[in-house]
């Protein structure tokens, strides 16, 4: 937005940690609360990436929208109603959907993760919204624990309402502000990122091809079927071949020995219930934190247990290291907890005793959130349908609509001709491309004058004509952005959506691939007063009304 909208008041930065607080804690004491949420920031992505690959279901919109956590608490009553006694997936399920509530309500209500050690059994991880809104924190996974006790359906989207109904009271005293997070490193705010990608490769049926190869070549396919006496096998071709770890290391990445540990590590796989992994590395990611270059699991593919709060995990290449250097094969691949046997299906506890060592069953006694009547709960629930912010109807944008209505008639008398003579019809912005290319000689000189008062009125009469001649639609963002510069963060019109065809056979439509259908023509005013400045002068303003056709 330009300098003449309302100010973007928001809490000052001294009020505010950042993002390097939070890996701060990894040189604080250990078992300290600072140390204790380093490592609580440190797992987010990987337990928020396990939550979206391995226990949602295709089409989930991960977003960490308001709007999503019903659907979510609805899934996870689903999937928390039984258990069969094999893993520990319902608590790991739960302590994902604990973070995923978390990132959600710092999306809403701003402010940070920080470490409560008196919440739960001995401290708990927990979001403390924006400082201006002077409310308590919230504990994410008792919030979760309540909605497994209650099994109402209503329990995140009712600790959301809470904060969303905060932010707007302020609001109301503050019309221009909005809170502010410090944002979750590693964490996509958005999207996951899935870092499979390689891991897939090694998993895929080229690997298995070239087992055929390499099983020949190391004595016969018929001893390397994944069967206890080939790590046997395995260890004597490794002791064979290499006196020091120092031999091994020297022709680690040439392709036989890259088999070699593919089948060590899909050994683990097959008989530890494992799964292949690979993490990216961040360039931007500091040292010495996951995904950085110096981390032990970045950069190459490994093996882990993820789906068990006990798993172990590690590089195959790592382990023929280690048999390499004497120790038996056999005790490497048995830091892998053996599968636990199935069992029935039965009515799961209502909450895992796998989540004890964070919060006792005691501890979920006493709700998470402040209690509400039934008529209150009506009333928080009928004023927020949790919906996002409409980009077409917000306090920003009706705040600089305002201000350009009262200050066109100045605008007007400046520009020449005043109110009567800029009537808003498609023959006025004839009138209107002379004047911006005769203020502005390069599209460099308009850039630089984007908040400019002639240019923004000019910008607001431009988008005006649009939605008087074609119905287009005032739209901005809502919040402001991080970036004060953002070029982007100005207002522009749409063209109405269409009107469904009632009369259409949707049923018979046959899907061809074509999107036309659901464009929606954006114009951005301002960019386009400073585009004639690269067009010759065949091109005018008044073309823009065509789109609309």
């Amino acid at each position: 937005m330009d300098d003449h909208t309302t100010h973007d008041v928001r809490t000052t930065d001294h009020d505010h940690a950042t993002d390097h607080d939070y890996l701060a804690g990894r040189h604080a004491p250990e078992g300290s609360p600072a140390h204790r949420l380093h490592l609580w920031i440190a797992r987010l992505h990987d337990v928020l990436t396990l939550f979206y690959e391995q226990f949602m279901y295709e089409g989930w919109e991960h977003e960490y929208t308001a709007g999503s956590l019903p659907e979510l608490e609805a899934a996870m009553l689903d999937f928390c109603s039984h258990d069969d006694g094999r893993d520990d997936g319902n608590a790991l399920y739960v302590e994902a959907v604990a973070a995923y509530l978390g990132e959600t309500l710092l999306e809403e209500a701003g402010g940070r993760w920080d470490w409560d050690p008196t919440a739960g059994t001995d401290g708990l991880p927990v979001v403390r919204p924006d400082p201006a809104l002077a409310l308590p924190p919230v504990v994410p996974l008792l919030v979760v624990g309540q909605a497994l006790r209650e099994k109402s359906g209503q329990v995140l989207a009712t600790a959301v309402r809470l904060l969303r109904a905060a932010v707007r009271d302020r609001q109301r005293e503050h019309p221009a502000w909005w809170p502010r997070r410090v944002r979750t490193p590693w964490v996509n705010t958005g999207a996951i990122i899935s870092s499979c990608h390689a891991a897939e490769r090694w998993r895929n049926q080229r690997m298995v091809d070239y087992l055929h190869w390499w099983a020949e070549e190391a004595g016969g396919r018929e001893h390397w079927l994944f069967a206890p006496a080939s790590l046997d096998a395995l260890q004597v071709l490794l002791r064979k071949h290499f006196r020091t770890v120092e031999d091994y290391d020297r022709v680690a990445d040439e392709r036989f020995w890259i088999m070699a540990a593919w089948y060590v590590g899909h050994y683990v796989v097959e008989k530890k219930d494992a799964l292949w992994q690979y993490r990216e590395v961040d360039p931007d990611a500091p040292p010495g934190t996951p995904h950085a270059a110096d981390s032990h699991w970045t950069g190459s593919a490994f093996v882990s247990q993820r789906l068990r709060l006990d798993g172990h995990a590690a590089h195959p290449w790592a382990m023929l290291r280690e048999a390499v250097a004497g120790k038996d094969l056999h005790e490497i691949v048995d830091r892998f907890p053996d599968p636990r046997p199935h069992g029935e299906y039965a009515e799961a506890p209502p909450w895992p005793e796998a989540l004890w060592p964070q919060a006792r069953p005691e501890h979920l006694a006493t709700p998470a959130l402040p209690p509400l009547a039934e008529a209150e709960l009506a009333a928080l629930t009928a004023a927020d349908d949790l919906a996002g912010p409409d980009w077409c109807d917000n306090h920003r944008l009706h705040t600089w609509l305002a201000e350009r209505r009262a200050a066109f008639p100045a605008w007007a008398d400046a520009a020449g001709g005043g109110a009567a003579a800029w009537d808003f019809s498609p023959e006025s912005l004839d009138r209107l491309e002379d004047l911006v290319r005769g203020r502005f000689a390069t599209y460099e000189e308009a850039a630089a004058a984007r908040n400019d008062p002639f240019l923004v009125g000019a910008a607001w009469y431009f988008g005006e004509v649009q939605v008087r001649e074609c119905g287009a639609l005032w739209r901005c963002r809502p919040q402001p952005p991080e970036d004060p510069d953002d070029t982007y963060d100005v207002p522009m019109v749409q063209a109405p959506e269409p009107a469904p065809d009632e009369n259409e056979d949707w049923e018979d439509d046959e899907d061809d691939g074509d999107d036309d259908e659901d464009y929606v023509h954006i114009c951005d005013p301002t960019g386009e007063l400073r585009a004639l400045l690269l067009r010759g002068p065949e091109n005018h303003l008044r073309a823009a009304l065509e789109h609309y056709a």
